[in-house]
């Protein structure tokens, strides 16, 4: 099942240790021909796009056994090797954060791009190719090269851009140019706070989510009728395993094999029937069962949910207009424009216009919460 939740890359290649390939046009489409990459330590893949990401996910054809995955950014004149975000977030049957090496191409899934361990990532142009924010991966060796039908990602700004918080404030007037720059008061990466800001605001009140979500190892009970997942609009499962008692067993997914999910209601649904084993039993009858001691909460899921706000022609757009105008607002109370902000005979002075803005997003927040399915 493709992420159909994330954008796609602008620029994406594979260098083989003599040559760079173009294969932004396979990997952008979930149906395309699927590549072979990181067949050995002298192959690279060229993740590339105008804009920072904060989340990279692969579609794999074929799931890879690589060695001592090293991931880099471009910091405008070189590469500056990082540890991507997700190793971090993993815990041990003890409860405590385990960590563990960084994506390896051995299943779906993807990486998470923390801001501060690439604080200075920048545009970088070389071999021809084009100038955008890069990230590349490499390994020591490989066993098995994965082959990946398709790459998504997500954008630090997905419910809208600094240009269109530019555009709003119809700051073309006072500073010229198209969007905000380095240079410019408030600057580009300010901006791009606070729509980060504003884009936590909107997820959190209305417990929905307009861009993709990577769940990480969510524990939940076992119930032979199925469960409901915890975050809303589940689209792909990356990996499901149940407890037997001494390991996870990885179930299979699909209606013909061990479960399934009904993305509509983000309900987990189970195929087959599991009898799990159980350490201690009593003739006690309320604790003549399994489902105790070490097998609570035995089902441990990983998933990707949240809905594509390009495609949800209900709400995306709402959802757009709200955050732009929660970033301008953010603009206009942070930085001193004078009175050169609005001119001529319809102008609505500064005070009036962001009040006007947080009625109307305080009211848009509460519809877009709207009811919820428990």
């Amino acid at each position: 099942m493709p992420t159909t939740s994330g954008k796609v890359l602008d620029t994406v290649y594979h260098y083989n240790g003599s040559a760079y390939s173009d294969i932004t046009l396979e990997m952008q489409s979930p149906a395309g021909t699927s590549k072979t990459t990181l067949e050995d330590s002298n192959d690279f893949l060229y993740l590339g796009d105008s804009e920072k990401f904060n989340m990279v996910l692969f579609d794999l054809d074929q799931a890879g056994t690589i060695a001592n995955p090293k991931w880099e950014y471009s910091n405008g004149s070189s590469w500056t090797e990082f540890f991507p975000g997700y190793a971090e977030q993993r815990y041990n049957d003890s409860g405590e954060l385990a960590g563990q090496d960084p994506y390896a191409f051995d299943t779906d899934g993807g990486e998470l791009i923390l801001e501060h361990t690439v604080e200075n990532w920048a545009t970088y142009t070389f071999s021809g190719l084009p100038d955008v924010y890069w990230i590349r991966v490499s390994t020591s060796s490989t066993t098995t090269a994965p082959s990946i039908k398709s790459i998504n990602i997500r954008p630090i700004n997905t419910y809208c851009t600094t240009a269109d918080v530019y555009d709003l404030l119809q700051l073309k007037n006072v500073l010229d140019g198209t969007d905000f720059t380095a240079s410019t008061v408030p600057s580009k990466a300010v901006v791009e706070r606070y729509i980060q800001a504003a884009e936590s605001t909107i997820d959190h009140r209305t417990r929905k989510a307009w861009r993709t979500n990577y769940v990480i190892d969510e524990f939940q009970e076992f119930n032979l009728n199925g469960f409901k997942l915890d975050k809303a609009d589940p689209y792909k499962v990356i990996n499901l395993s149940i407890w037997t008692g001494g390991s996870w067993e990885t179930k299979d997914p699909g209606r013909g094999n061990d479960y399934f999910l009904v993305p509509d209601t983000g309900m987990i649904h189970f195929a087959r029937f599991f009898i799990l084993p159980a350490r201690f039993q009593t003739y006690t009858a309320p604790l003549w069962r399994w489902g105790a001691g070490e097998f609570i909460m035995p089902v441990k899921i990983s998933y990707l949910a949240g809905r594509s706000i390009q495609g949800d022609n209900r709400e995306g757009a709402f959802v757009h207009e709200i955050t732009k105008k929660m970033a301008g607002a953010d603009v206009l109370r942070n930085s001193d424009f004078g009175f050169t902000t609005v001119s001529g005979s319809d102008r609505v002075p500064m005070g009036q216009k962001l009040q006007m803005w947080e009625v109307e997003v305080s009211n848009a927040l509460d519809e877009l919460r709207g009811f919820e399915l428990f």
